[in-house]
């Protein structure tokens, strides 16, 4: 008769990889004997990619919706105190009118943000409180330049991002929701750029470009390049 033992050795050591991989499946241990849930990660979550009505919506969707929230939460106060507090009629008529355009980009991105069940901030981040105190902290000329040069410098920055998203998006209400936000910025741009107080040495240094053509003579006619002659000879025809 043979010798049940190694059978029954068998049969435990299978009995305890199951229960290890059950117990690795559900969790670590708590220190009462109870199962502790495994964490979920964030950072995986955040970059997630989530199904909807209006087509796929990523990491970078959420973000841009969450963004254009985050600049009216401070932009919208800014151009409403320089409307009467700025120095110059220029500076008060264009910050006013950006303020009351931020109110209505803020209702179109609340409205998207609910559609797609995107959560958005209700402060203002802290560097964006530091830009606020700095700029009610300034009086005349520097009042109004000091907050021309701010918002000048946070529409640059949003401006090719919301570019990025317009051109990559699969989501064809976030697309909708980025070209309306660039004509927004754009005239944004334009008006705190009519204010007289943004110049060439305050904008922030162009992208660099590694494949860009040698400069020309600025001010000088430009003479074509030949036509090119037929490979077979001719002249063109």
């Amino acid at each position: 008769m043979r010798d049940p033992r190694p059978v029954v050795a068998a049969a435990c050591g299978l009995a305890a990889v199951l229960l290890l991989g059950a117990c690795t499946a559900v969790g670590r241990q708590a220190a009462d004997g109870g199962a502790v849930a495994p964490k979920v990660n964030a950072e995986n979550a955040a970059q997630s990619t989530v199904d909807t009505q209006w087509g796929p919506l990523g990491p970078a969707d959420r973000n841009l919706v969450v963004k254009v929230r985050q600049a009216g939460l401070w932009e919208i106060p800014v151009g409403r105190q320089a409307e009467q507090r700025a120095s110059r009629a220029a500076t008060r008529r264009n910050l006013g009118e950006i303020a009351r355009q931020h109110v209505r980009l803020d209702e179109l991105d609340r409205n998207v943000a609910a559609r797609l069940n995107v959560p958005l901030p209700d402060r203002p981040t802290a560097d964006q409180q530091s830009w606020m105190s700095e700029i009610t902290g300034k009086t005349g000329d520097n009042y109004d330049r000091t907050a021309v040069l701010r918002l000048r410098m946070a529409h640059g920055q949003i401006y090719p991002a919301i570019a990025a998203v317009r051109g990559s998006t699969r989501n064809t209400l976030v697309r909708q929701f980025a070209e309306e936000c660039e004509k927004f910025v754009r005239t944004h741009m334009r008006l705190l750029e009519g204010t007289g107080f943004v110049t060439g040495d305050t904008l922030p240094d162009p992208p660099a470009i590694t494949d860009a053509p040698p400069p020309g003579n600025p001010g000088q006619p430009h003479t074509p390049a030949p036509a090119a002659t037929s490979l077979l000879g001719g002249g063109g025809h």
